[in-house]
């Protein structure tokens, strides 16, 4: 079964110190985090980060990273939602291909992001090309800020804050970078994202697969579910994702 994500290659600069390994894959810095070792590398012409052992994510991700916030956005226009100044809470930055969807997005007035490994947001503005320089301008405009932290904890502090959340910490529900994560999944984890969300709102999760016990769970918490699929074009191959989309009834 194959479970890698997607997306379009960026160049990046080599650090001091770095040597190229096996496989054509090149690891560009380690560090300690919150989770285990973490590792930033370059296989090929996509950059890919793995942490505690658990692959994260690629380059090869955009699109299906893309389409977690597009996928939510044509939900709640479909739902009637306001046009201009959408709140958005985003659940891992990865390499800042959701972010950086949700900041070219003009029906979008603000977004925040927050990523459980303070590295990972370290390499994002350090490997981040535009992408980082784009998200500066947005936090410099305050339309855009970055927590570290457990999103769980942010969504539980802010009832009823985000029109948008987007849930892409892990490789999907049955595949977690950490164990604690399946609260995420769970019961009260969907009850904690429905929370989040004004009435109308939407959350949408990123799986590399359809589970029909996810779907179900989801639709036992929100009013409507729908699942959105998404391509990523890797090797020559096109994999199939989907983003689960699920709306908090309106009042």
């Amino acid at each position: 079964m194959d479970k890698i994500k997607h997306g379009q290659p960026e160049e990046l600069s080599v650090i001091a110190g770095d040597c190229p390994v096996a496989g054509g894959t090149e690891v560009l810095s380690r560090a300690a985090g919150r989770s285990g070792e973490l590792v930033l590398r370059r296989s090929g012409a996509d950059m890919e980060v793995v942490a505690g052992g658990t692959f994260l994510i690629s380059s090869a991700n955009a699109v299906s990273s893309a389409a977690l916030i597009t996928a939510g956005l044509k939900y709640l226009e479909d739902a009637g939602a306001p046009r201009h100044g959408i709140e958005a809470l985003i659940g891992g930055l990865g390499l800042g291909y959701s972010l950086d969807t949700a900041l070219a997005e003009k029906r979008v007035g603000r977004v925040t992001v927050v990523e459980y490994e303070p590295t990972i947001v370290d390499w994002f503005r350090t490997y981040g090309g535009k992408r980082a320089e784009r998200l500066a301008a947005c936090e410099t405009a305050a339309c855009a800020r970055v927590i570290v932290g457990d999103v769980a904890d942010v969504m539980r502090e802010n009832p009823c804050a985000f029109d948008l959340v987007a849930l892409d910490t892990d490789n999907g529900p049955d595949w977690l970078v950490r164990e604690s994560n399946a609260g995420l999944y769970d019961a009260p984890g969907l009850a904690l994202a429905r929370g989040a969300l004004r009435p109308g709102g939407v959350a949408v999760f990123w799986s590399p697969e359809r589970y029909d016990w996810f779907a179900a769970r989801l639709a036992a918490t929100f009013s409507q579910v729908k699942e959105v699929t998404a391509y990523d074009r890797i090797g020559g191959r096109s994999h199939e994702y989907t983003m689960y989309v699920a709306r908090r009834e309106a009042d």
